[in-house]
């Protein structure tokens, strides 16, 4: 048995339980629920994807400003949401652990249950006894979709993933993100570079999304002009993006998968200015506030941009176009004007798409924040 087996089989065992007022539901045609009072937000998401859904969180709150949310997670993001961002409450969710699915068992049944990506977790919120479900249409296998009451259509026109997530939320759009709507969790003391400094991210866990050290050299000496100092970044296990940079160099100050998520946060919060592949860090950025440059590249820049939500916040995306950006699936979804590369490693022998990003393309981007820092 894998991992994933008992937690199977016990959702399987509740499927059954709650199967016939599945059935009842469809025959009676039970109608949505106008004022719920216990929402679940659940998926199984990376941490930029899962960033992406403040979105959702502040339309629901904008709407229910009296609902309990509950947001299902992994559990390594819950302290991010620690401090309770629009008042919703973390809970540990994963797979992995069967004990998890017991977890969710024992809150309170839900009105409510919305789902931001693969729909198979439409099934665990039927479960858990959710009354209604909503999620996005056009997921594949079909049999994922048959326990949703509601499913929405993504929009026919480019825009962001955030922003795109609102519409699983009838109602009044939320405000533009706010940074004081997302206090900073509490953090352990680590040693932080002295004040001044510009932080690179440079680990990714695809190598297709990795940009050449030679190219990350040229930034660091570039930044050492202004007398800047470099914070150099990357996940638990990425540390083989190191190779080739000088990590003794008494201008760099070294974090190679040593920081949790709360402390990448004070990291990211100090820094004049964040340099980041796009990974989940990246993302973490628009939460805090501080300036990020992100290099896109199977990626859609637009999909994952600032959008309508996140329009006050300094982020900016380096994008050059490329044809073989030519797949437009979206969590197993087709939709048509997506421009983007899920390609494996294996099906892609060299990153074209970040090659063709040039130091020039970033120290032009980066002048002006470099300037205002050094003021």
């Amino acid at each position: 048995m894998n991992s994933r087996t008992p937690f199977r089989i016990l959702q399987f065992l509740f499927i059954i339980y709650r199967f016939p007022k599945l059935i009842l539901k469809r025959i009676l045609k039970y109608k949505k629920p106008n004022n719920p009072k216990k929402i679940l937000i659940i998926h199984q998401l990376f941490l930029g994807d899962t960033l992406m859904t403040t979105s959702l969180l502040a339309k629901i709150r904008k709407n229910f400003p009296t609902a309990d949310i509950y947001y299902a997670m992994p559990e390594v993001f819950i302290k991010l949401y620690s401090t309770n961002p629009y008042g919703v409450v973390p809970v540990g969710f994963n797979v992995f652990k069967w004990k998890t699915f017991l977890n969710l068992l024992k809150l309170p049944k839900f009105d409510w249950a919305i789902i931001p990506g693969d729909n198979r977790y439409g099934w665990t919120a039927f479960a858990i006894g959710a009354k209604w479900i909503t999620g996005f249409a056009g997921d594949t296998p079909r049999y994922k979709n048959w326990c949703f009451d509601e499913l929405k259509s993504i929009p026919n026109i480019p825009q962001s993933w955030s922003d795109i997530l609102t519409n699983l939320v009838e109602g009044i759009d939320p405000d533009p993100f706010n940074f004081k709507e997302w206090p900073q969790p509490s953090y352990k003391p680590f040693k932080m570079p002295p004040a001044k400094y510009v932080l690179l991210h440079i680990g990714a866990k695809s190598r297709l999304k990795l940009w050449d050290n030679q190219k990350w050299k040229k930034i660091i000496e570039y930044l050492k002009q202004y007398h800047l100092k470099i914070a150099l970044s990357c996940g638990p296990n990425e540390k083989e993006c190191l190779n080739g940079i000088d990590i003794n160099d008494p201008n760099i100050f070294l974090y190679p998968g040593n920081l949790d998520l709360v402390q990448m946060w004070e990291l990211i919060k100090k820094a004049c200015l964040l340099i980041s592949v796009d990974n989940g860090i990246a993302h973490l950025s628009k939460i805090i506030g501080t300036p990020t440059i992100c290099l896109f590249g199977p990626a859609s820049a637009i999909l994952f941009d600032k959008g309508r939500f996140w329009q006050y916040c300094p982020f900016l995306s380096i994008s050059k176009p490329i044809k073989c950006r030519n797949q437009n699936k979206m969590f197993k979804r087709n939709i048509n004007w997506i421009q983007t590369c899920q390609r494996l490693p294996h099906q892609c022998s060299e990153a074209k798409c970040m090659e063709i990003i040039e130091v020039e393309d970033i120290t032009n981007a980066a002048e002006f924040f470099i300037k205002k820092c050094c003021e």
